[in-house]
């Protein structure tokens, strides 16, 4: 993840060190932008009460009360008495999978919910897209082609409109990443609603073998 920096003079977080003609100041660094978001991704996601906080049933938390708990109650507390309220804003807003969503001082998590948390967020359906792609690891890819695609602990199993973040997915999981083409139609067919989660993520609950058609190995 690229630095983020604050306008001196619109007040807008940028990824660039330069904005309205003159020097931004810095926000986060790279090392410390990567450790928070994806601490923020595992609370709001995965496990609130870490820091004894509290999701609505439509998973959206208090930013004052995200930064008071990681501040005090994450396990490993003292490595972020750095953060405020800003650094929250800051990589909420620059996301670029837009993993979170932020309205009037409350923050949550787009997609990725555990289904222990029982949240239960609306989304636009995804009526457009033909062809979607899926990271994983080429070594479970005969069990896949046999039982499909499953959302195991999530509410939803996860695609991409770009190839690329397709393969990122991937590493994460394999050093021998492969992308799975689907074909988005085949999943409206069997009556698998597809939504639209961020601008580059669309979740769905199954995808059949069938409606996997095809597949692109990752380069190095």
């Amino acid at each position: 993840m690229k630095n983020i920096y604050k306008c001196r003079k619109c007040g807008e977080f940028v990824e660039v060190s330069k904005h309205c003609g003159e020097d931004a100041i810095l926000i986060l660094d790279s090392k410390r932008r990567t450790a928070l978001s994806k601490l923020m991704s595992f609370i709001l996601r995965h496990d609130p009460t870490s820091i004894g906080l509290k999701l609505d049933k439509d998973g959206w938390a208090r930013i004052s009360d995200l930064v008071e708990g990681i501040k005090t109650k994450w396990k490993n507390a003292h490595l972020y008495k750095w953060i405020t309220e800003e650094h929250i804003y800051a990589i909420a807003l620059l996301d670029p999978k837009g993993r979170f969503e932020i309205r009037n001082g409350f923050i949550r998590a787009r997609y990725g919910h555990n289904k222990a948390l029982n949240v239960h967020i609306k989304y636009e359906e995804d009526q457009e897209s033909r062809v979607l792609f899926h990271g994983t690891a080429r070594e479970i890819l005969n069990t896949i082609l046999k039982e499909g695609i499953k959302p195991m602990k999530r509410i939803y199993v996860h695609l991409t409109t770009e190839v690329k973040e397709a393969c990122e997915v991937g590493k994460r999981h394999s050093r021998n990443p492969i992308v799975l083409v689907i074909d988005a139609q085949c999943l409206r067919d069997r009556g698998l609603q597809i939504y639209r989660a961020s601008h580059i993520i669309r979740i769905v609950k199954y995808i059949p073998p069938r409606c996997i058609v095809d597949t692109i190995p990752c380069k190095p």
